[in-house]
């Protein structure tokens, strides 16, 4: 038996590599090595296994069922390390990327996410988003951060945009209970954000416990999914169903938007390495919101 710390990490990876190719050579070519020590690899394996774990025709292989059962369990695993390995390496080479981080999900995918690309083409920055509800530290890894209800003390920052909530349903539920008092209404809460519903109720002069909320959910991605099946109506800001309003698989159940006195900010993280490009996104997306309003 070899010791247990003794894990044959680079015999595994050429088998997986083998596996991946089909062909000693090729595996070879791919991790950069010789033909020769590919086999000194397998034959290694194959004395830890105590099986063949390759059969052999001409130049390809095919494995044994040891073999299968093998490239079975470690395929994942050795991927995994590869994707680590990758990433470390452009974690330490990519000067240009921004990390991007946000409090709110939903905004992300609606508004944020659909103009990265435009930003990257035009400036050659590349961006990661990342999305956490938790509030930064600073030795948190970001350059940065986009937010509704967060703060970075003595950070730059550039409002974005101020938050206008809507109620919407489906056209099928807006003809069925349109009509009805408003305390009647099925409500979607998202969980998140049960002050949006209770500014809105407040607006209404409704007693917010007199409302009848029929479905919640974390996120309004997930909720706005529910209004346009029906469930029933949502309070959500305006920005983040601007494409179903105007595709018409959600109407506006009343005629008011309500300021809700929340601002969508950004703030360049005070301890980035890259402050220039975290600052020209900020302004570029500002820009950007400004000539087409959410």
């Amino acid at each position: 038996m070899p010791n247990p710390i003794d894990v044959p990490l680079t015999a595994f990876r050429v088998f997986v590599t083998i596996g991946r190719y089909g062909n000693f050579t090729r595996a070879a070519t791919a991790l950069g090595i010789t033909q020769s020590a590919v086999s000194r690899q397998v034959a290694r394996l194959e004395r830890l296994a105590g099986a063949r774990l390759f059969q052999r025709s001409g130049a390809s292989v095919t494995f044994t069922s040891e073999g299968r059962q093998l490239h079975d369990a470690l395929k994942e695993a050795i991927s995994t390390l590869e994707l680590t390995a990758q990433q470390l390496v452009q974690k330490r080479l990519a000067h240009d990327r921004l990390i991007v981080r946000t409090s709110m999900p939903s905004f992300a995918m609606k508004v944020v996410v659909p103009v990265l690309g435009e930003f990257s083409k035009r400036h050659g920055i590349q961006i990661d988003l990342v999305t956490s509800l938790a509030t930064p530290l600073a030795q948190d890894e970001f350059d940065v951060l986009i937010t509704r209800h967060m703060a970075l003390p003595d950070a730059p920052s550039w409002e974005l945009v101020r938050e206008r909530l809507v109620c919407v349903g489906s056209p099928a539920c807006i003809a069925a209970r349109g009509t009805d008092p408003q305390q009647q209404w099925p409500m979607i809460l998202c969980r998140l954000r049960p002050d949006a519903i209770a500014a809105w109720a407040m607006a209404r002069d409704i007693a917010a416990d007199m409302l009848r909320t029929v479905a919640s959910y974390d996120h309004y991605f997930l909720a706005v999914e529910a209004a346009i099946g029906g469930v029933g109506f949502l309070v959500i800001p305006e920005m983040l169903v601007r494409d179903a309003l105007h595709n018409g698989i959600l109407r506006r159940a009343d005629d008011t938007a309500i300021a809700s006195g929340a601002a969508y900010t950004a703030y360049v993280n005070p301890a980035s390495r890259h402050l220039q490009q975290g600052e020209r996104f900020c302004r570029w997306l500002k820009g950007m919101l400004r000539e087409s309003p959410p």
